[in-house]
């Protein structure tokens, strides 16, 4: 049995052990590190079993690691044990996983935690901090996150930066977007009151989807490079945000909100296909869209057959005008073409591969019961 690929991660708030997204500076800085970095949730197992290659971690206080989770295990007396490991089975005080290579025995001494993506984070400040992916294939370029305000972060992609305040290449510019009018929102309201929020990721690009307003579906921010078409762009990094400092409802002027939409100023590569020049806005598309908002289209899931469709990948053009040059695809997102495809967080399985239901804001005024997209859990994405 081969290793499972273990390049995509998963979070979410209902984690045990998961950072805590609130209206206070800093909040999302400590969920960013904690998935894009550090991890989290570690615990020390009873013991770790390994037979035929398959690995079982017994958690006598129980397992708070889900089936398609990754782990990473470090300080095990079986030094092939110390790695990355995506989980097969999960039971209320055990998973196995393959470990093709691995000894048959008993390991001691380890520690296992919920893996972090593997990003950088080359500079850092209070509450401030660039991220970057540290996969030598990237681009390379930089996120800059500003979290010295409450209820709303300031981002912005850079493409040189020398310092936590100092970089060159700002995408989108300050004539395109003002600093205080390109945020993630936390929370509109300055306090300790939780908020739901998922982040999918590999080692080049993030999807994270922040509750800011409690009771309405998670608005998507995305950063990072897309799968792109030429082998010589190297400027496609993608960033998206809010364009209010503090919108009033969670999808209020967001791209993200419409995936397959051409809505947009608020969704920015580094630089044109062309790879000279400035940031360029894109248009995003999904083959099987029939109106623009992912998992609000055609008929209620399942259909009279039993089925749930998993729609096409969301394909990339430049600029706004469906007329654009294509750019690529957005990583392991599939579009759905039926709504209610599934509850939140739901897992489906199909081609080999397990898919994650996600609810995801649809408009100005989106709550909960608004669009849905897929999400390949499985990975590799490219």
């Amino acid at each position: 049995m081969p290793k499972a690929d273990t390049s995509v991660k998963w979070f979410h708030s209902d984690m045990p052990g998961a950072p805590v997204l609130r209206g206070e500076p800093g909040a999302l800085i400590e969920l960013l590190d904690a998935c894009l970095i550090n991890g989290f949730d570690p615990r020390t197992p009873d013991s770790i079993t390994v037979a035929g290659e398959v690995a079982t971690v017994t958690l006598g206080g129980g397992n708070p690691f889900e089936r398609h989770a990754v782990v990473t295990i470090t300080g095990a007396s079986a030094a092939g044990l110390n790695a990355e490991w995506r989980i097969a089975t999960s039971a209320a005080s055990s998973f196995t996983f393959a470990c093709p290579g691995v000894a048959d025995g008993t390991a001691t001494g380890a520690s296992v935690r919920r893996a972090p993506a593997g990003w950088g984070k080359p500079f850092s400040a209070a509450n401030k901090g660039v991220y970057q992916s540290a996969d030598p294939l990237s681009t390379q370029l930089y996120l800059r996150v500003d979290d010295t305000d409450a209820r709303y972060t300031r981002v912005r992609g850079y493409e040189s930066m020398t310092g936590v305040d100092t970089g060159t290449g700002l995408f989108p510019t300050l004539a395109q977007h003002a600093e205080t009018l390109w945020t993630w929102l936390k929370s509109t309201t300055a306090d300790t009151t939780p908020h739901k929020w998922r982040l999918f990721a590999d080692g080049r690009f993030f999807w994270l989807l922040l509750d800011g307003r409690v009771g309405y579906a998670p608005t998507p921010n995305l950063f990072g490079d897309v799968i792109k078409v030429l082998p010589s762009d190297a400027y496609h990094c993608l960033i998206a945000a809010n364009i209010s400092a503090s919108p009033a409802n969670n999808g209020e002027g967001h791209a993200g909100t419409n995936l397959t939409s051409n809505s947009t100023t608020r969704r920015y590569f580094a630089r044109a296909i062309g790879q000279t020049g400035g940031p360029v806005p894109h248009y995003g598309t999904a083959l099987a869209a029939v109106n623009d908002w992912c998992g609000t289209a055609f008929s209620a899931a399942p259909n009279a057959a039993g089925d749930v469709y998993i729609g096409s990948e969301v394909f990339l053009q430049d600029s706004e005008a469906w007329t654009g040059a294509h750019r690529g695809r957005l990583p392991g997102i599939r579009s759905s073409i039926q709504t209610n495809i599934g509850a939140d967080l739901t897992v489906l399985e199909a081609g080999g591969r397990a898919y994650m239901v996600v609810e995801q804001a649809r408009g100005n005024n989106a709550p909960s019961g608004g669009g849905f997209a897929f999400v390949d859990i499985t990975g590799p994405w490219r």
